[in-house]
């Protein structure tokens, strides 16, 4: 890369990185202790967990998909900056809430990342040279893995020394990056997006939009599954501690910073090959879960899940950005994120019922053929998608 690249690159990629580091990071604290503190604090039952988690992620596609969508590239920054800030204020009310207020709560948390993510996406997807901008799209993706590896270890740490609701209270440090940095991300010209149609039908047209769906799909069910879930099962069958139940997770982003890591020095060319390796991986390493007799088996079942984690999103970021121009690509995001939310927030309350009907080691293997039905869907569209492949 030239330097005069390295000078576009570089003060760009700090603010994205560093914003999304400060978003995922307490995100996803959210999604695995929110579980943990209600069935422990709360007594839920684990479809009461999933609904819950429905809830959070419900509200996010109601942001994403209704309002952020629409609206033109002047309003979204005033959306995300105020939006980082209520976003920032609910951790303190998560200390504070029970068995009534962790309701609304976990909705307006839900509710105001919905502002935050796709922006972030189409902010690192601005430059017009293809490999500079899959480059910054790998570096966002990378930080997001790198958010997701030091948040738990952060709040494994903290939670030696106290209590679930208090590990809120510092992690309100780490969403506040996010409304403090919020005024200088980048945000598309308005012109691009004026005077074209950005409706979901004209979007889902696009087969790389189906493509990039299909194929985070193919991760999102284990994905949510081990979000949910892994920190409880750690718990239940292998006798671990809050703190290593939190750990395990860190465990699982490992490979998964790995793998972006990967795609970022190195931005792919053929991008069909990369999906079915991580379907393959992906079958591989819930397999292994299942079988898992000890913690020291499930650790490598999580190392291997982790690899395809770190691939599939990456991969189908970089496909929207191929297969759609500028002025679509914020709707494209929008959409694309706020479908991930909608299914996300599907999934919990499904696979909840399912470990009440069944139990949580054969969750692991009872997913499979969804996953691979969504492949053969996946594999269908990408030999229509000639940019897959450059």
């Amino acid at each position: 890369m030239s330097s005069k690249s390295n000078n576009i690159l570089i003060p760009v990629a700090i603010i994205i990185v560093l914003i999304t580091f400060g978003a995922r990071a307490s995100n996803n604290m959210i999604g695995t202790t929110m579980p943990l503190l209600t069935e422990k604090l709360f007594n839920f039952s684990k479809t009461e967990i999933g609904l819950l988690a429905t809830v959070f992620m419900g509200f996010t596609f109601i942001m994403s998909n209704f309002i952020n969508a629409k609206i033109k590239s002047k309003t979204r920054k005033k959306l995300f900056i105020i939006s980082s800030i209520i976003y920032t204020l609910t951790f303190p009310l998560f200390y504070l809430s029970n068995r009534i207020t962790i309701w609304p709560i976990a909705a307006l948390a839900g509710f105001t990342i919905g502002a935050l993510m796709p922006n972030l996406i189409t902010s690192a997807g601005l430059f017009k040279d293809r490999r500079l901008r899959e480059r910054m799209l790998a570096i966002y993706s990378l930080s997001l893995s790198t958010s997701l590896l030091i948040g738990p270890a952060i709040e494994g740490f903290i939670l030696k020394y106290y209590t679930l609701q208090q590990s809120f209270l510092f992690f309100t440090i780490i969403a506040a990056f996010v409304p403090i940095l919020s005024p200088f991300l980048r945000f598309p010209n308005e012109d691009h997006e004026s005077k074209v149609n950005s409706s979901f039908g004209q979007i889902l047209k696009n087969n790389g939009f189906k493509v990039a769906l299909l194929n985070n799909l193919t991760y999102q069910v284990p994905f949510a599954f081990i979000l949910t879930f892994d920190g409880i099962y750690a718990e239940t069958e292998f006798h671990a501690s809050n703190s290593i139940a939190i750990l395990l997770y860190s465990v699982f982003f490992i490979t998964s910073f790995l793998g972006r890591l990967f795609l970022a020095v190195k931005p792919p060319s053929n991008i069909k090959l990369l999906i079915e390796t991580s379907v393959t991986l992906t079958i591989a390493g819930l397999i292994i879960a299942f079988l898992s007799p000890n913690i020291y088996v499930f650790i490598i079942a999580l190392l291997i899940l982790g690899i395809p984690h770190g691939f599939t999103y990456t991969l189908s970021i970089i496909t929207l950005s191929r297969t759609f121009n500028i002025n679509l690509r914020n709707a494209a995001n929008s959409y694309f994120f706020s479908t991930m939310m909608v299914i996300g927030a599907i999934l919990p309350s499904l696979l909840g019922i399912l470990v009440d009907l069944t139990n949580l080691r054969t969750g692991f293997i009872a997913i499979l053929p969804i996953i691979l039905a969504v492949f053969y869907a996946t594999e269908i569209y990408s030999r229509r998608t000639k940019e897959l492949k450059i």
